[in-house]
């Protein structure tokens, strides 16, 4: 009995098919990885000059609210005037406080 090719033909092409998916496959996870990485590469960047404004941003903040700033600004431009004044101290007698709870406490028994 004679032997025919069509077999060893088969069978090289079936394992001609599975190389050429295997290397096609992994030509395209590659650049599936390459581009991921460049997103990635992108994505820090802007991280890092998210955190750079932040930065700025919080630097200009205090420069802003520091109190020297608010007087100036509250003197020079609003007309404001510092107080040289004591402020005013109120004193309440402790028997008044005391009265006035009992008379509370009377009216919603």
């Amino acid at each position: 009995m004679k032997k025919s090719a069509k077999p060893a033909i088969l069978t090289m092409l079936i394992l001609l098919l599975v190389a050429t998916a295997l290397v096609l496959s992994n030509v395209g996870l590659r650049f599936k990885y390459e581009e991921l990485v460049r997103i990635k590469v992108e994505l820090d960047k802007k991280l890092k000059d998210q955190r750079t404004k932040k930065v700025s941003l919080i630097a200009g903040f205090q420069a802003v609210s520091s109190e020297n700033k608010i007087v100036f600004i509250a003197e020079s431009k609003l007309g404001m005037v510092r107080r040289t004044q004591p402020k005013i101290i109120v004193n309440v007698n402790n028997n008044l406080i005391k009265e006035v709870n009992k008379k509370l406490k009377a009216k919603y028994d």
